[in-house]
């Protein structure tokens, strides 16, 4: 018997279907017992092989996680200024921080938190407690739960396309095999980009250099 045990989430889902992906998405925030790469390069599998459309699932996946972000960040919220505020100022006293530089940080947040909650969506595990962190710091909900979405949109995506494309490419009926294969590769191009990113930057240090000069 071979070791595929995302063959049996595959099968969960594709028992319930749609529904399925939206509660397993929605858990996923709260409960993350499968990484959520595993599960989406699951979802994009499962995709390929008929289960359900490709931008069904991915719908699917983005409403649950948006869900479990929103009650997420509510729920927090929900404490109220003077709690979220003195919750924040003693365990920044335990760590040995003074009121003014909080306040600076919370400031600074405030200012920058739309590209905040779409980048910390492409964080693995912060991606998770990030709605409860913009709750307690009083975050704008419209634009952290836009820009959130925006970021869940990108991360499940980037994983259900992946996993949807490595079904294609690689012949195997190990779901778990096809899994880590769509996650290698996606890692492999992810280190290729960092090197490129890396032998670039010093050519545009010696350019811009050299137009000061």
């Amino acid at each position: 018997m071979s070791f595929d045990p995302l063959s049996t989430v595959m099968a969960w889902i594709g028992a319930y279907g749609l529904v399925g992906i939206f509660a397993m998405a929605a858990a996923e925030r709260f409960v993350p017992l499968i990484p959520s790469y595993g599960l989406f390069l699951v979802v994009g599998i499962g995709a390929s092989n008929g289960a359900w459309s490709l931008s069904a699932g991915f719908l699917a996946t983005v409403i649950g996680g948006g869900l479990g972000c929103a009650i997420w960040f509510y729920a927090v919220r929900g404490l109220g200024a003077a709690r979220s505020g003195r919750f924040l100022h003693g365990t920044g006293r335990i760590f040995g921080l003074h009121t003014d530089r909080i306040e600076r940080w919370i400031a600074s947040f405030h200012r920058h938190q739309t590209i905040l909650a779409f980048l910390l969506q492409l964080m693995p595990t912060i991606r998770l407690f990030a709605p409860a962190f913009a709750g307690l710091l009083r975050a704008g909900s419209r634009s952290f739960l836009l820009a959130s979405v925006a970021g869940i949109m990108v991360w499940n995506g980037l994983f259900i396309g992946t996993g949807y494309a490595a079904s294609r490419f690689f012949e195997t009926t190990n779901t778990t095999v096809l899994a880590i294969l769509a996650l290698g590769g996606l890692l492999v191009a992810e280190a290729v980009l960092f090197w490129i990113g890396r032998r670039l930057h010093p050519h545009r240090k010696a350019d811009a250099a050299a137009c000061e000069i």
